[in-house]
């Protein structure tokens, strides 16, 4: 008996909890694929996978097949749930960024990805379901290369980086000449 007692209490606790956290899930509603705010979002999102890899520096956007909107949980913007086929053919063209992990090769496929828009209209991120994967092997200037290929950094540096490495003018004496 005082065990029932304790198990009923329990047992409403679990269905208020229940019944409260389906409720505060935001629902999502269909939007079409070319509204605007949907294209501004799903511009963002590229610019952002962009940026992640040199590896993703040539990423398209194939096709945008779905698009959802909900309110975000905190309440205080948009989240767009865009579904989209991506595709990169990856050269890990000159210049590599610094510990670069470029692989080179080609990816196809379809991610789901959300973007984070606050009510003042600025982007505040992105949550994507899985990372592109290149289907090639790692740059030689990367260090994740295992392979025989020989890396040769200088080019893979900007022309800002590459003054830095300038030889500098010598005078005639043989020396280095003075700034």
């Amino acid at each position: 008996m005082a065990g029932a007692r304790h198990f009923l209490p329990l047992a409403a606790l679990l269905v208020l909890l229940a019944t409260t956290t389906s409720a505060a899930k935001p629902k999502r509603k269909t939007v079409s694929v070319t509204d605007e705010e949907v294209v501004k979002a799903r511009d963002f999102a590229l610019a952002e996978i962009v940026k992640l890899s040199d590896s993703y520096r040539d990423m398209k956007i194939n096709t945008v097949s779905t698009a959802e909107t909900a309110r975000s949980a905190f309440a205080d913007g948009t989240n767009y749930f865009l579904k989209m086929e991506l595709e990169c053919t990856s050269l890990c063209a000159a210049p590599l960024s610094p510990a670069s992990t470029c692989r080179r090769g080609h990816y196809k496929g379809v991610n789901e990805i959300i973007v984070f828009e606050k009510d003042d209209g600025h982007y505040d991120g992105i949550a994507i379901d899985e990372f592109p994967q290149m289907d090639g092997e790692y740059h030689p200037c990367t260090p994740s290369y295992k392979g025989p290929e020989k890396c040769d950094p200088a080019e893979h540096r900007t022309p800002e980086q590459a003054a830095l490495f300038l030889d500098d003018d010598e005078d005639e004496a043989g020396g280095k000449t003075e700034l």
